[in-house]
């Protein structure tokens, strides 16, 4: 089973999340995916974040966001420049169209609860920074 890296990029109180609308269903995900093999987490995550924003970033440090979920993560907090993201390339940029929608955008930390961020480690992840 492969692990998910991803990061959690809180920056001018705004939280770089990808917006997601798919078979009818909306909500929201941290910049990640899985590690490739002979990949660390943490270059994961920098890759990930590249490929799904266009942004480079740092990581700071590796965040606890324990849970029960059905796969393996791991999240980072990273710090990049709050610049416009845009959705770069990997598989996400192959697959995209009109029903299946990726867009990265910047949402304020006040409106975290109008979003339905998923899966719930990356709540956690989130809060472990707020």
């Amino acid at each position: 089973m492969r692990v998910r890296s991803a990061a959690v990029v809180i920056e001018d109180g705004h939280l770089l999340v990808i917006g997601r609308r798919k078979t009818g269903r909306e909500y929201s995900v941290l910049p990640g995916g899985g590690v490739e093999p002979g990949e660390s987490a943490r270059e994961a995550c920098l890759r990930e974040l590249r490929e799904e924003t266009g942004l480079e970033g740092t990581v700071v440090a590796e965040l606890d966001a324990a849970g029960a979920e059905q796969w393996p993560e791991v999240y980072f907090h990273v710090h990049a420049p709050r610049d416009a993201p845009v959705l770069r390339g990997g598989p996400e940029a192959d697959v995209a169209n009109q029903h299946n929608v990726y867009e990265p955008m910047w949402v304020p930390l006040a409106q975290l609860g109008s979003i339905t961020l998923v899966p719930d480690n990356a709540i956690a992840a989130v809060r472990a920074l707020l």
